[in-house]
């Protein structure tokens, strides 16, 4: 009840337009690029206040591309998607720990991290075709079209701020029933648990007297489309490089490939002594 009435108190603090004088040529020109009749029939939910939403679907680099001047700026859906991840948190909390009652505490986590992680929530946001109604520049669209999950996760999450925003927590656990939940099964959760890192950690501490390390070796492209080259070591040998879209993808990515070469650990002698 803490977090909610807290999350509740926070609706205070996110405005969907820097202060300024408002112009209405500006917000129509937002708005005509987003078919709002369209977008409603795809996320399912009856837009009360537009501007919530003009906001959520609003990528800062569709800001850095516009070259009129302004006296009504348009934000980022940065802000809101810090307060829809704490609503995802809460809401995905409290169903697992109202449906799951068997299971302890460590797989509880391990299924919240699951439902909360970039890549699933890029896929719940292309289930609805979000990437449909952003407000971003041609690179930054032209990113998710390659596969880059950051955006559309990000996106989704400040969609369910707004919903938030516009309607209270129950219209956000609704709307996230209706996208998540309803389809939820333990098989279906199983195939996006991509945590390597743990698998290769658990390994690691059972079979050696080392803890596994990780380096970024490289970080290529601009700043909203970086690629990580990431190395995992275990006692100063590289056992798996990574490449991704972030560093945590990288790291994972290198943890695989460590799972995929456990022979090494045996031919370096790191293995402990029986």
């Amino acid at each position: 009840m803490f977090m909610f009435k807290t999350l509740k108190k926070l609706k205070v603090f996110i405005p969907f337009i820097k202060k300024g004088e408002k112009s209405d040529e500006a917000i129509s020109k937002a708005i005509r690029k987003i078919d709002f009749e369209k977008f409603q029939d795809s996320i399912k939910y009856k837009i009360i206040d537009k501007n919530y939403f003009i906001t959520a679907l609003t990528h800062r680099s569709f800001l850095k591309i516009r070259k009129e001047p302004l006296k009504f700026d348009l934000i980022s859906n940065e802000r809101l998607e810090f307060l829809g991840d704490a609503v995802l948190d809460l809401v995905v909390a409290e169903f697992l720990f109202k449906n799951f009652p068997l299971n302890e505490e460590g797989d509880l986590t391990k299924f919240r991290s699951i439902l909360v992680n970039k890549r699933f929530l890029a896929e719940r946001a292309k289930s609805i075709k979000m990437q449909d109604f952003l407000l971003a520049s041609n690179t930054a669209l032209k990113s998710i079209e390659e596969g880059y999950d950051a955006i559309l996760a990000d996106a989704y999450e400040a969609l369910i701020g707004a919903i938030f925003l516009d309607s209270g927590y129950e219209a956000a656990k609704r709307f996230l029933n209706q996208e998540i939940f309803a389809k939820l099964d333990i098989k279906w959760l199983n195939q996006f648990d991509e945590n390597h890192k743990s698998k290769f950690l658990e390994y690691a501490q059972a079979h050696t007297d080392h803890i596994p390390e990780y380096y970024v070796i490289k970080e290529e492209g601009p700043e909203h489309h970086k690629l990580f080259t990431v190395e995992v070591h275990l006692a100063k040998h590289c056992l798996g490089i990574g490449k991704g879209k972030s560093k945590k993808q990288a790291e994972q990515e290198a943890a695989k490939n460590a799972l995929q070469n456990l022979d090494a650990i045996d031919k370096l002698g790191l293995k402990k002594r029986k």
